[in-house]
C-alpha cells in the first residue's frame, strides 16, 4: 500500500486525501485559478438532447461552431460553458410541458427560462407565448424544485436565441467577452 501511495503522490495530476483532505489549488494552475466561474443559474443538466442540424446530440457533446436549431432557424454555437453546480435544480418529467416535452426527464437549474406557448400562458398573461423562469411552472408534482448536484452547461450564441432541448423551448445566453 505504501508502495501505491508514492507511486500515486509522485504524479502531480493525482493526490491522496491528507487529514485534512485533498488540496484543490495544487491541481489548479494559477491563472485557472484566476479566471471566474461561469454562470450557471440558467444552466441544462448533462445528458439533455439539443436539437442539431446532426441530429438530437446530449449537451455534452457539443462544440463551439456546431449548428444548433433555433426558433429562428439555425445559429452557430459560439460557446459552451460547463461547470458543477450545487444549488436549486428543478426537474421536468416527460410529458409535463405537453405531449413529449420534454421527451426524457430533463434537469435546469432555476434561472433558466422556458418558451412557454399553451392555454395557461393565455389565461395568465393574456399573451400567446411568453418567456417564463423554469421556476414559476414548479407545480411540485410533475416539475418539481429541489437541491442538488449536476453538470450543467450553458450554450451561447451571437444573438437572443430559444432553443429546442428535448422539445422543450428554452432561452440561451449571448455569448460573454472574456476581459
Amino acid at each position: 500500500m505504501a508502495m501505491l501511495r508514492q507511486i500515486i503522490e509522485s504524479n502531480p495530476r493525482h493526490s491522496l486525501p491528507g487529514p485534512a483532505g485533498p488540496n484543490v489549488t495544487e491541481r489548479v494552475s494559477p491563472t485557472e485559478a484566476r479566471k471566474p466561474k461561469p454562470d450557471l443559474s440558467a444552466g441544462i443538466a448533462a445528458g439533455a438532447r439539443v436539437y442539431t442540424l446532426d441530429g438530437a446530440i446530449p449537451i455534452e457533446f457539443l462544440e463551439p461552431g456546431d449548428r444548433i436549431v433555433t426558433r429562428s432557424g439555425t445559429c452557430k454555437l459560439k460557446a459552451l460553458r460547463a461547470g458543477d453546480y450545487v444549488g436549486a435544480l428543478i426537474r421536468i418529467l416527460p410529458g409535463a410541458l405537453g405531449h413529449d416535452r420534454p421527451g426524457a426527464p430533463l434537469l435546469i437549474a432555476q434561472g433558466a427560462q422556458l418558451m412557454m406557448r399553451d392555454w395557461r400562458v393565455q389565461v395568465i398573461y393574456g399573451k400567446r407565448e411568453a418567456l417564463l423562469p423554469a421556476q414559476s411552472v414548479v407545480d411540485g408534482h410533475y416539475v418539481t424544485l429541489g437541491q442538488g448536484r449536476a453538470r450543467l452547461f450553458v450554450l451561447e450564441f451571437e444573438t437572443p436565441e430559444v432553443i429546442y432541448v428535448d422539445g422543450v423551448e428554452m432561452a440561451a445566453a449571448v455569448a460573454s467577452v472574456d476581459a
